[in-house]
C-alpha cells in the first residue's frame, strides 16, 4: 500500500512539473501568428525584437505581473525611436497556456481594437 501511495505521488509530481506558467514565456524565441501574419519574436525580460518581413522592430518590455506586460519605446530597424510610435503602449495579456504555445490578447492605448494571437515557442 505504501509503494502504491509513493508511486501515485511521484506520478502526480511529474505530471505537475511539466505544466507551463506565464514565466516560461518571458525569455526565448517565439513565432507569433495573428490576423495580420506571422513574425518571429526574440525576448529577454526587458527587451523584445520582432522580425516581420525581414525587418527588425525593437521595444522595451515591462512586466506588470506574471501574465501581463507592456511594450513601449518602440524603435525601428535602425534602432532609432519610431516617430509614429511615440507614446504608443501595447498591453499584452497571456490568457491561455499550452505545452508549447500561449494565447495572448493585445490592446493599445490609442484604440479599442483587440488582437488575439498565438505565440509558439521556437527556442
Amino acid at each position: 500500500m505504501q509503494k502504491f501511495f509513493l508511486a501515485i505521488t511521484s506520478l502526480i509530481f511529474l505530471s505537475c512539473s511539466e505544466e507551463k506558467s506565464c514565466e516560461d514565456f518571458r525569455n526565448g524565441k517565439f513565432s507569433l501568428t495573428s490576423e495580420v501574419g506571422t513574425s518571429i519574436i526574440e525576448r529577454t525580460d526587458n527587451q523584445q525584437v520582432e522580425i516581420a518581413d525581414g525587418i527588425n522592430y525593437y521595444a522595451e518590455v515591462e512586466w506588470i505581473n506574471d501574465c501581463t506586460y507592456i511594450l513601449k519605446n518602440h524603435r525601428n530597424h535602425n534602432k532609432q525611436i519610431d516617430q509614429e510610435e511615440i507614446g504608443n503602449i501595447y498591453k499584452v495579456e497571456i490568457f491561455q497556456i499550452f505545452k508549447d504555445s500561449i494565447k495572448i490578447r493585445t490592446t493599445a492605448n490609442y484604440t479599442d481594437f483587440v488582437v488575439e494571437s498565438t505565440l509558439e515557442i521556437l527556442e
